[in-house]
């Protein structure tokens, strides 16, 4: 009876041993932000506005920036991913701007120059706090807003989709849920067992009643291609699924600007007249191609 109990207890330390580190791990790759700017506005011929907004219910505050465009008729909330922080992603705002659209974009805590420090919980209420000052302070009608998160990103913008209104969802690069990463890095080990269910993007996508675009670069080394594949057979519609060929993680919109951008232009207009509830609607695969 000893010999059993003694076995027992070997186990249940060895399970809370390997929750601690696969949980430590998770934390520790999560996030990788960058407090200096690489690149400023006023070198890609940009001049935004320059925003600070309390977050957290602390003394620090999150930095964004928001640029004009003409007509600036839709606003692109910009939800940033893992790494860097906004300065990073000028070339890609200069693109969306150049197309017509106003862009808001945020550094989570710890990112850029906003204080504190990142965390799962805080990466998501500094994401909730972006989309009020948008829709209180700035009064931008979040029917024209479209939601864009890119990598990480898109975990905060599934819950705002689902808590608040807006006009559309854009998901660049997503993934499908950490238990999927984990099964992708440790094939042959159940860690994925281990790993935290709280940012399954799978699930929010089952509930999300509006407009969504999935877009998936065919070499992406960081996040594969099939979350993507698998968030979009999970959304209940409507769909579109925008695959660039050849190009990465991060790359996207360099690889061919003009079907990247005219994809996205495209799936914004027509989303102002599209239906945002009911059933699961059908939507062919679009594909651009290199």
């Amino acid at each position: 009876m000893y010999l059993i109990l003694e076995a027992l207890f070997s186990i249940f330390l060895f399970f809370l041993f390997t929750l601690f580190l696969v949980r430590w791990m998770e934390n520790h790759m999560m996030f990788a932000p960058a407090t200096e700017h690489r690149l400023t506005p006023d070198q890609f011929g940009l001049e935004p506005e320059e925003v600070w907004i309390a977050a957290g219910g602390d003394d620090n505050k999150i930095h964004a920036w928001y640029f004009k465009s003409d007509p600036g008729k839709r606003v692109v909330f910009y939800a940033h991913g893992n790494g860097g922080n906004i300065a990073d992603r000028l070339p890609v705002i200069k693109g969306y701007v150049e197309s017509g659209f106003d862009v808001f974009i945020f550094d989570y805590r710890g990112f850029g120059k906003s204080g504190g420090r990142p965390t799962r919980k805080s990466f998501i209420e500094d994401s909730f706090a972006a989309y009020g000052w948008l829709t209180k302070t700035r009064s931008v009608d979040p029917a024209n807003i479209v939601l864009l998160g890119q990598s990480l990103g898109g975990a905060a913008v599934l819950r705002i989709a689902n808590s608040v209104e807006c006009g559309a969802v854009i998901l660049e690069g997503t993934f499908y849920s950490v238990k999927q990463i984990a099964k992708d890095l440790y094939p042959r080990l159940p860690i994925w067992a281990f790993a935290s269910s709280d940012l399954d993007n799978a699930r929010e996508i089952k509930k999300l009643g509006k407009p969504v675009l999935l877009i998936h670069g065919t070499e992406d080394a960081t996040m594969p291609y099939r979350h993507s594949e698998m968030l979009f057979r999970e959304a209940r519609g409507p769909k579109e699924f925008l695959s660039v060929e050849g190009a990465g993680h991060t790359d996207l919109f360099a690889v061919n600007a003009a079907r990247y951008y005219g994809a996205v232009s495209r799936f914004i207009e027509n989303s102002a007249n599209r239906p945002t509830g009911g059933g699961a609607v059908s939507a062919p695969t679009t594909r651009w191609r290199k």
